[in-house]
């Protein structure tokens, strides 16, 4: 894992990725709780190790392509985004919901497309979604 994850991204993404397996991740954080860890430390643990072992980490950082991806933080309001900030290296703003990495798959293609550009824009808001750089 190369990328550094805000919790505030995190936890929710793998919790939305494996909705199915709500139970298996209560299951784990209460452990984690009985191990001494607070609640918030339990869920980020958790996410974590979840979110290696099922290889959604794996996931987004084959979805940025050719770009390094450096960080992912919670996207707010309804645009994603990704943004190269020095060379190959770039910061990502998702969504956590599930197909995070398949739209951060389209917002890298689209920013490693136009290497003049800096950031890839994808808006989601009213009608469907388009992609846009800057």
């Amino acid at each position: 894992m190369g990328a550094h994850f805000d919790p505030a991204f995190l936890v929710p993404w793998v919790r939305a990725e494996l909705a199915a397996e709500a139970s298996l991740f209560e299951a784990l954080c209460a452990r984690a709780e009985d191990d001494g860890l607070t609640e918030e430390e339990a869920e980020l643990d958790v996410a974590g190790q979840l979110a290696e072992r099922r290889g959604l980490f794996d996931a987004l950082e084959r979805a940025a392509g050719e770009l390094w991806l450096s960080e992912v933080r919670e996207a707010r309001g309804a645009t994603e985004k990704i943004e190269r900030s020095a060379g190959a290296a770039c910061v990502a703003w998702l969504r956590a919901t599930p197909g995070a990495a398949m739209r951060l798959e389209h917002l890298a293609r689209t920013l490693s497309g136009e290497p003049g550009r800096t950031v890839a824009e994808l808006t989601g808001l009213g009608g469907s979604p388009g992609c846009s750089t800057r």
